[in-house]
């Protein structure tokens, strides 16, 4: 019997959750490999890091990937479709997107190229392909749900008061929310996937929200080199929200995929809109504080035993600033200690007058509620969900403190080998 073969392609694989998913690649070693075929430039991928071609789905079958950043794969070209059927996937991840918030307030043509215009010829060809589509989008397709001036529910974050007491904060938003998307980027996001889902009902779009990853350029990676760089930091905190680990993401959609490969009929597993983020929330500000306290929690732990253990000074949650020694931490090349940063909580207003220059608006509350994909999920047959390694935690419903900790310790790592 001819073995099984599902092929996905991934497109916009240059960035973090492209390379996320190349980084995640399920494996059960009594399996046949997978095929990978990818045109990744080593410079994209973190130093001393490798995606390995390894996987197996299931004896008899494999998975056959297919990876390709925007210079082999321009999704605004007119010869798309052609491509595509060259390619001849069984299932496409679209993971490309125009994503310089501010930048498309001066460029809506080329946000709404790759965002809208873009996911509606995917869309297309897999519908008159049979393919499945799973596509990417944002939390910024929501504008102020709860009202403009959530001020009273955050607290006024000018001077010394911070915007971190969340006991009062708003549900978070789910999928039957109103879209009304305050950014130009917003409203190209939100296009997309009116007009993907419009072109394909059996398409399914993913909204995640405040991603990071220890691959390209993201929030935690710039936190942690400035908090060694500088000895303040002031930071947005009246805009709140659910920061995801790009790898935990990755996992889910694994699992989705095997789901999809492993069914005997090529039927879509899933369909519509679902939100992905991790539990909880936060403000950038109270992000930033976690991220200080985590380094320095383990620079404490991983330093040698012969050395005089050097106090952390890190204050309460409640306190305006934050106080510690603070530095990226690679379990591959261990950081120093370094000098202490403040961290300082600021408006948006007063972050846009810091930087001179004219920002996008951004949603002050746009916190995802993921019950909904988590329910649907939980029809999944655990034997799809068996190939992470069993001294593996699985990340993707953890909260966003423990997704972080288990980026910054570097067990999102042990999947590379």
């Amino acid at each position: 019997m001819k073995a099984k073969t599902t092929r996905i392609l991934i497109t916009g694989a240059h960035g973090q959750l492209g390379l996320a998913l190349l980084a995640n690649l399920p494996w059960l070693p009594e399996f046949s490999p997978s095929r990978l075929r990818m045109e990744i430039p080593e410079a994209s991928l973190v130093s001393g890091s490798a995606v390995k071609p390894r996987s197996a789905i299931a004896p008899g079958s494999a998975i056959e990937i297919v990876a390709l950043g925007h210079q082999q794969l321009d999704l605004t070209s007119a010869d798309l479709p052609e491509r595509l059927s060259e390619i001849n996937a069984d299932v496409i991840i679209n993971c490309a997107a125009y994503n310089a918030v501010d930048a498309a307030e001066q460029d809506m043509a080329a946000a709404m190229a790759l965002n809208a215009e873009a996911p509606e010829r995917l869309a297309i060809w897999c519908r008159q392909q049979g393919a499945w589509l799973i596509h990417i989008s944002s939390d910024y397709v929501f504008g102020n749900v709860f009202g403009n001036d959530l001020g009273s529910v955050f607290g006024n974050v000018s001077g010394n008061a911070s915007a971190n007491m969340l006991g009062n904060a708003p549900r978070a938003l789910t999928e039957s929310d109103v879209c009304e998307p305050l950014s130009l980027y917003g409203q190209s996001k939100l296009a997309g996937e009116q007009r993907l889902l419009k072109a394909n009902p059996g398409a399914l779009v993913l909204r995640t929200s405040w991603l990071y990853s220890r691959f390209g350029s993201n929030f935690v990676l710039t936190m942690g080199r400035l908090l060694t760089e500088r000895p303040e930091l002031k930071v947005v905190a009246d805009q709140v929200g659910t920061p995801t680990w790009a790898e935990a993401l990755a996992r889910l959609i694994w699992q989705l995929l095997i789901w999809f490969h492993l069914k005997p009929e090529k039927s879509a597993v899933l369909s519509g809109c679902f939100h992905y983020a991790a539990t909880g929330q936060c403000s950038w500000y109270l992000f930033t504080q976690e991220i200080a306290e985590q380094i320095a929690k383990q620079q404490c732990n991983s330093a040698p035993s012969s050395q005089a253990a050097v106090p952390l000074q890190t204050a309460s949650p409640s306190q305006a600033a934050l106080q510690s020694q603070a530095t990226l931490h690679s379990p591959a090349n261990p950081a120093p200690i370094t000098p202490r940063c403040r961290i300082t909580p600021v408006s948006t207003a007063e972050y846009g007058a810091l930087l001179n220059r004219a920002q996008a608006p951004r949603p002050a509350y746009s916190a995802l509620d993921s019950s909904a994909l988590k329910d649907a999920m939980a029809a999944m047959p655990s034997a799809f969900r068996c190939y992470l390694p069993k001294d593996y935690p699985s990340p993707i419903w953890l909260s966003w403190q423990a997704q972080l900790a288990l980026m910054l310790s570097g067990l999102g790592a042990s999947s590379l080998g």
